[in-house]
C-alpha cells in the first residue's frame, strides 16, 4: 500500500470506528440538539483520548504529523479498538510497521502480545549496526510469537553457487541447531520458492515430505511442520521461518504474521543501505 492509500485507509478506519460508537456508551453526556454525524464526533474522540481537537483531526484527515505509539494508544483506548484493530491502526499510522491487511470480524487468535512484539521488533530491527544483530532479533521474535517452536532461523543464500547457510537460529530446549556449515539448494525442496523467488512455503507432515534437512529432524523429534518467508534485498537473498511439533496446516494468520516479519527486515535491511 502507497502513502497515499494508507492514509486514506486511516481515514475510513478512524471514520468508521467514531461512527459505531454512541454517546452513551462512553459516557459522555450528549449535547442538545441533532446530531450531524452517527456515532461519536472528533472533539469527542479527542476528549477521551486526553488530546487536542486540532490533532485528531489532522490524524484522521491523513496529514503529515509526528505520532507515537502513546498517542495512538490514547485513540485506540476512546474508540475501544480491539487488540487486531488496534494492531491494524499501528500499521497504518507508523511508517516503521507496514500495513497491515484488514482484519475481519472472523479473524481469531489473540494480536495483544503480537502487537507489542511487531512494536519493538520493527524498532529495533531498524536501529540495528550488524545483518547479525538483526538476524538474531528476527530469530528471537519469530521464536517467541510461534510457540511452540522448535527452531526459529533466518537463512542467507548464495544464488551463484546454489548455496545457503543458517546465520542465525533459536532451538528449544533439548533441541540441536541445524549445522551452521553451507548447504547445497538441494537439501531442501523450497529453495527455488523461498530462496529463488522470495515467495513463502509451508510444509505440515514433514516426516512424509521431500525437505531432506528437516526430513530426518523430524523423524527423530517429532517435528509435524514448518513456514518459510523468503528475504529478497539489495545485498541480501535469505529466508526467515521456523519449525513446530504441530502437524495441523498453517492459518491464514500465520502466513500473514511471516510475511509481517519479513517485510520488517526488508525495511530494516534497505535503511542500512
Amino acid at each position: 500500500m502507497d502513502d497515499k492509500a494508507r492514509r486514506r485507509e486511516l481515514r475510513t478506519f478512524l471514520m468508521e470506528c467514531r461512527a459505531r460508537l454512541s454517546p452513551d456508551q462512553v459516557d459522555i453526556g450528549s449535547p442538545a440538539g441533532r446530531r450531524r454525524v452517527p456515532g461519536l464526533r472528533r472533539e469527542e474522540v479527542a476528549q477521551l483520548a486526553d488530546i487536542s481537537t486540532a490533532w485528531y483531526t489532522l490524524l484522521e484527515t491523513g496529514r503529515e504529523i509526528r505520532v507515537s505509539p502513546r498517542m495512538l494508544d490514547r485513540v485506540a483506548a476512546a474508540l475501544r479498538l480491539n487488540d487486531q484493530e488496534r494492531l491494524y491502526l499501528f500499521s497504518l499510522a507508523l511508517d516503521e510497521l507496514p500495513t497491515l491487511p484488514r482484519f475481519s470480524v472472523e479473524s481469531v487468535g489473540s494480536s495483544g502480545r503480537e502487537y507489542f512484539e511487531l512494536m519493538t521488533f520493527a524498532r529495533r530491527a531498524r536501529a540495528a549496526s550488524t545483518l547479525q544483530e538483526l538476524a538474531d532479533l528476527t530469530t528471537d521474535v519469530l521464536f517467541d510469537i510461534a510457540r511452540p517452536t522448535e527452531v526459529a532461523y533466518f537463512v542467507e543464500a548464495e544464488l551463484a553457487s546454489q548455496t545457503f547457510a543458517f546465520t542465525s537460529q533459536r532451538t528449544a530446549p533439548g533441541v540441536a541447531p541445524v549445522p551452521r556449515e553451507r548447504l547445497g539448494f538441494s537439501s531442501v525442496h523450497d529453495a527455488q520458492e523461498v530462496l529463488v523467488r522470495g515467495e513463502s512455503f509451508a510444509e505440515h507432515n514433514l516426516v512424509e515430505s521431500r525437505h531432506a534437512l528437516f526430513r530426518e529432524r523430524a523423524r527423530t523429534l517429532g517435528s509435524g511442520r514448518f513456514i518459510s518467508a523468503g528475504l529478497k534485498a539489495r545485498n541480501l537473498d535469505g529466508a526467515i521461518g521456523y519449525v513446530q511439533p504441530s502437524r495441523d496446516p498453517h492459518s491464514d494468520r500465520d502466513r500473514e504474521l511471516l510475511g509481517l516479519l519479513a517485510e520488517i527486515v526488508h525495511l530494516a535491511l534497505a535503511a542500512r543501505t
